[in-house]
């Protein structure tokens, strides 16, 4: 996530420890005396809070625990240690990688023999890989020695060939995904990421011999199954897709069917697998068994990535197979199918809002059958199905849930400051919270006139559709969406909080809260500048993907119409070869044995149906045989 980097641990931990001197001061301790009993006690709560999904109630303890003086003597426990790695990995759960790093690093300064050492420095190397910063995880892995014989030397290993890939040098990268052993919970993924270095350049033998590595259980160390786990497993199915593209490259058509065929059926990757099976055995000529992996595939009866690609594909092995009518059906069925897809991406490019909120909205947008947009259900589910976004779009969605879930307790954070300040200047007064509840801020009316932009919007294009749209009330209607539009515009990316720093307290105590109080302020200001960013950068991304698909479908359905054209044609073609062979004397194939047959016999001709017995004397030269 971009964006300012979170407070380091020594400054969160320096700000914490004035408050403890303040509380203790005024003799509120938070934690009294800490014993190594009542430690066990405040892990096992925090444990209990992370398995609940409380993540935040969890690092508030534990962070609070770990910066206490009172920590002090039992950092260096088993229990001490504990402490700070779990803190440590939720906070890197959290998305604050910064933090997390930090603080995990503390635990590699001294090894021990409890296990968070080695709990560590796998953290370490999972937030390096998920923040998209490997650089500065794998220079505070530095310290760590991490010699082959090291049970963690295939993780910092891999950490470094990702590092060297992202910057595009491909033999480094290659010699660091090599180091990775077969310990390692990442030697699938090591080995697949080195063969598709080695595909891009070129070298597809080398490639096809790491894949083969993963796919092939007789080529499979026995240890790469059991440390891998299920990712494992995910990264065989990936492998053999690759081993399938790279023969299908090669022309290889009987090597990619099988490589294909590998795939498991409880794979998600099977539709993948299926369709560019039938794919190959198509450009093969193999036309029966492309239609029967595309049987398959429908038999799944489940969406996926490649159905509209799949009728086109379908219709086609029919055209290569001369069934022009069944062909014509299937592309004629396709264009009423993806045709209103298509006109809806058209529409939707310009209308990045609907575009986002029919991605994010899921099922929910589906069960309304989108009749707001002017679609119906089928044409939306089409649309979300079809849309094939790029796995950052995810990451930034992800990111964007995380970001407003951290913007909610900012402002829950805000108002227990503004009771906590007014009660320091006034002990006896009682402020009820009822008032700072329901306030209505400006995130509060930018969602409502979000809502009513996407209303009005909603309610032009339905408008426009009609033939005897007034144009006068359509004119009134522009005008209150040009003005509700000006009053969102102020709102987006700005916030005015309502907590007022009280400068006028005297005390450590009172200081610190206002000093909080100005920070909660600037934190959440940034949070709706980043919240903005990152939204714009969706929309950059969901915009990306529905141009792809505009482009596919346009292209699919210029095939499509090509392809009832040359049904047209097949069957013009066809006629005149039954014409000529008829002129010809000579029966098609389809009138022999045919209760039609009658209607094939010239004026001088009979035609006898068959009576249910044979004579002898019935065909030429069949006298005496009996």
């Amino acid at each position: 996530m971009s964006g300012a980097a979170p407070a380091a641990p020594e400054d969160l931990g320096t700000a914490l420890r004035v408050y403890y001197a303040a509380l203790a001061e005024k003799r509120l301790d938070a934690f009294g005396s800490l014993s190594l009993d009542s430690l066990r006690a405040i892990l096992e709560s925090a444990e209990a809070e992370l398995a609940l999904g409380r993540r935040d109630e969890a690092i508030s303890v534990l962070a609070g625990l770990v910066e206490s003086h009172r920590f002090v003597p039992f950092r260096d426990f088993a229990e001490g240690r504990a402490a700070l790695f779990l803190l440590g990995d939720a906070l890197g759960r959290a998305g604050a990688y910064v933090v997390a790093r930090d603080y995990l690093v503390r635990l590699i300064q001294s090894p021990s023999g409890d296990g968070s050492y080695r709990r560590a420095i796998s953290s370490l190397v999972d937030f390096g890989l998920q923040s998209g910063e490997p650089g500065s995880f794998l220079e505070a892995l530095s310290r760590v020695s991490a010699g082959p014989a090291e049970p963690w030397a295939g993780d910092v290993a891999y950490l470094r060939g990702f590092l060297h890939e992202r910057a595009g040098r491909a033999r480094e990268a290659l010699s660091a995904y090599a180091a990775v052993l077969p310990s390692s919970r990442f030697w699938a993924q090591a080995n697949y990421r080195a063969g598709l270095l080695e595909v891009d350049q070129g070298r597809l033998q080398h490639g096809e011999q790491l894949f083969c590595r993963i796919a092939d259980p007789k080529q499979t160390p026995r240890l790469a199954p059991l440390f891998g786990g299920n990712d494992f497993f995910q990264v065989r199915d990936l492998s053999r897709l690759a081993l399938g593209r790279v023969a299908h490259e090669q022309y290889r058509f009987d090597d990619a069917r099988y490589y294909y065929h590998l795939v498991p059926g409880d794979s998600d990757r099977l539709p993948e697998a299926l369709y560019e099976s039938a794919t190959s055995r198509y450009e093969a000529k193999d036309y029966e068994a492309a239609h029967d992996l595309i049987g398959e595939l429908r038999s799944l009866e489940r969406h996926h990535a490649y159905e509209d690609e799949v009728w086109i594909l379908d219709a086609y092995v029919d055209l290569a197979q001369c069934q022009f009518p069944r062909a014509d059906t299937k592309l004629n069925e396709f264009l009423k199918r993806y045709e209103p897809v298509l006109a809806a991406a058209r529409q939707l490019q310009a209308d990045p809002g609907a575009l986002r909120g029919l991605l994010a909205g899921g099922e929910q947008r589906l069960a309304r059958g989108a009749t707001g947009l002017g679609w119906s259900r089928e044409v939306s589910e089409l649309l979300t199905t079809s849309i094939r976004v790029d796995a950052t779009y995810g990451a930034v969605t992800r990111q964007l849930a995380d970001l407003d879930h951290q913007l909610s307790g900012l402002r829950a954070a805000r108002l227990e400051i503004e009771d906590l300040t007014l009660k320091l200047e006034n002990p006896e007064s009682v402020k009820p919270r009822s008032s700072s509840l329901l306030a209505d801020g400006p995130s509060d009316r930018l969602q409502r006139l979000t809502e009513q932009i996407a209303a009005v919007r909603r309610l032009l294009r339905e408008a426009g559709r009609a033939p005897s749209a007034a144009q006068p009330e359509l004119s009134a209607v522009k005008r209150d969406l040009i003005a509700v539009e000006a009053a969102a515009a102020p709102l987006q990316g700005t916030v005015a909080p309502s907590v007022v720093a009280s400068g006028t307290s005297e005390g450590v105590l009172s200081g610190l809260v206002a000093a909080d109080a100005a920070l909660a302020v600037t934190l959440e200001q940034a949070t709706q500048v980043l919240r903005s960013s990152l939204t714009e950068r969706q929309d950059r991304l969901a915009s990306d993907a529905l141009s792809r698909l505009e482009r596919r479908l346009t292209r699919l359905v210029r095939r499509a119409r090509a392809g009832r054209i040359e049904t047209v044609l097949g069957r013009k073609r066809a006629l005149e070869l039954e014409i000529e062979a008829l002129s010809q004397g000579l029966l098609p194939a389809g009138a022999v044995d045919s209760l039609d047959a009658a209607r094939y016999l010239r004026d001088d001709e009979e035609y006898w149906p068959f009576d249910g017995e044979d004579w002898e004397d019935e065909y030429v030269g069949g006298e005496g045989l009996r």
